[in-house]
């Protein structure tokens, strides 16, 4: 930890006042009452950073986590539901989740050191709006939407129509709590792998992850579809539509693999960057990690391809 670091996490966190609400309605009547003073926070990986660093002006916090039913993993249907206060250990580790959407166990498996994911929420991560979210992209791939709750109702948001910008969303933090992921859980002829390309030191952030669901046809012998989701190689997480467009209904081949990874690395936008590396190399390992990717989903429907 260098000079400026450690002065930074030796200051003391500062607000005013902190709420704990035991229900949904008392946190929003508490957000109506404040409005822009207060912050929601569950987890708090990554707020209290942000108020160390005077990035985040703070009068109120308002801890979410003795809310029930916020903290539930289940299946309803043919859809998976994550509550917004699961842990990113909790979801790694899931049996449901390694089974139905393993993409989503790995991307969580990866965020921060051990009490991180212990502590860091899934909503947590995806109000965060970072274009690498280790939890984000997996959730793209997966079809993923969000339930945001205020005081004049609720709505369901596609993951794809969340993200503005870098840091940004389109949740109103002044009044609404994302409160619920949901998507539907793989069948028996869809897989899906994230992989993850960042430097050897603990704790890393990536250069770059790239999720990916593989769904063949019975023979397997020809794709149905395929979902690319990458970050951070642009101002937010995304799908590369044009790279699915490529393998939807086609037969699986190698090449193909190969034509539709280069399109995805066409797609990105990355910016030469001294922590993450430069343009050119992050568009190449573009290329590199979904090729590798639609590999290994296709590996585990045991679809053989050449």
């Amino acid at each position: 930890m260098n000079l400026k670091t450690a002065w930074v996490w030796s200051k003391k966190p500062h607000w005013d006042k902190y709420y704990r609400p035991e229900t949904l309605d008392e946190a929003l009547a508490i957000l109506e009452r404040l409005w822009e003073g207060a912050k929601v926070i569950a987890g708090g990986t990554d707020l209290l950073a942000q108020i160390r660093k005077k990035e985040q002006e703070v009068e109120a916090l308002v801890d979410i986590t003795r809310i029930p039913g916020l903290d539930k993993i289940r299946m309803e249907g043919e859809l998976i539901r994550i509550g917004a206060l699961v842990t990113h250990r909790e979801i790694s580790q899931s049996p449901l989740i390694r089974g139905k959407a393993l993409a989503l166990a790995e991307g969580a498996g990866w965020v921060g050191s051990p009490q991180i994911r212990n502590m860091g929420t899934v909503g947590g991560n995806i109000v965060s709006g970072q274009p690498g979210a280790d939890a984000t992209i997996p959730l793209l791939a997966l079809g993923a939407s969000v339930k945001v709750v205020s005081r004049l109702g609720e709505r369901t948001i596609p993951l794809t129509a969340f993200f503005t910008g870098p840091g940004k969303t389109v949740l109103d933090i002044t009044s609404e709590i994302l409160t619920e992921i949901s998507f539907p859980a793989l069948r028996g002829n869809e897989a899906s792998a994230t992989l993850r390309l960042a430097k050897r030191k603990a704790l890393a952030l990536p250069i770059l992850t790239a999720s990916v669901v593989v769904s063949v046809d019975g023979e397997k012998k020809r794709f149905d579809h395929v979902r690319i989701a990458l970050g951070p190689v642009a101002p937010v997480p995304f799908r590369a539509s044009d790279a699915e467009g490529v393998l939807a209904s086609a037969p699986i081949s190698d090449e193909l693999i190969r034509k539709a990874a280069q399109r995805a690395a066409e797609e990105s936008n990355p910016r030469s960057n001294p922590l993450r590396g430069s343009e050119t190399y992050r568009r190449d390992m573009v290329a590199v990690l979904v090729e590798r990717g639609i590999s290994k989903g296709l590996d585990r429907l045991e679809v053989k391809h050449g």
